[in-house]
């Protein structure tokens, strides 16, 4: 397996983080991405790498229910997961996993793939990380994705380990990586310790802000 030589290629950039919350299931418009710089977590790479730029995995379970699919995927994978650290996939790149907070040559773990998402992020340069679909709950009708790519049950108690977790990275952030915001731009999500906006207001005003 290939060890990335770490480049900030989204120096002082926005990038988008693809979360897999249900709220993204109905209504979202995954064309607004197609021109930004984005990263995945698991199953997002299935829309395409002309939406997902990079696909990121934390879970070997997952990796081995995807894999052939995952290895037609045109974008850039990546994970922290040490049993793939010597893999013989030339495709699949690999960083060392911190299991708390966030790294500067490693990813944050803190338990879920969103974290090493935002870290990896942050590691390529991002000044601002936007979080969509970090939903952080069950819907009403006990969805855990806006896919249905699962390969566990959906567990409503998973989700305050998330949302605990989540806070070793806002408390890393000024240190590690100062002048950097996390935005979350999920409807009715149970993460709070980011700062939010609605997903129409915040595209509303991209927009305006382009033209």
């Amino acid at each position: 397996m290939p060890r990335w030589t770490i480049t900030a290629d989204y120096a002082g950039r926005d990038v988008f983080i693809i979360g897999g919350g249900d709220s993204l299931r109905y209504g979202f418009d995954w064309n607004l991405l197609k021109d930004e710089r984005t990263i995945g977590c698991n199953s997002a790479f299935t829309l395409g790498a002309e939406i997902c730029k990079i696909c990121i995995f934390g879970d070997a379970k997952w990796f081995k229910t995807y894999a052939r699919e995952l290895s037609e995927y045109e974008g850039l994978v990546f994970t922290s997961h040490a049993a793939f650290k010597r893999a013989p996939v030339d495709w699949l790149w690999y960083l060392p996993r911190k299991s708390k907070g966030l790294g500067t040559d490693s990813l944050g773990w803190n338990n879920n793939t969103g974290s090493q998402a935002i870290n990896l992020a942050l590691i390529l340069g991002a000044s601002r990380v936007y979080l969509l679909g970090f939903d952080m709950h069950l819907s009403k009708d006990g969805r855990p994705n806006w896919h249905d790519n699962q390969i566990d049950k959906p567990d409503r108690l998973l989700y305050k380990k998330f949302i605990k977790h989540f806070s070793r990275v806002k408390k890393a952030l000024p240190e590690v990586f100062p002048g950097t915001e996390i935005i979350n731009i999920t409807d009715d999500s149970s993460l709070d310790m980011f700062p939010k906006i609605g997903v129409k207001e915040f595209w509303k005003e991209r927009r305006n802000h382009v033209a």
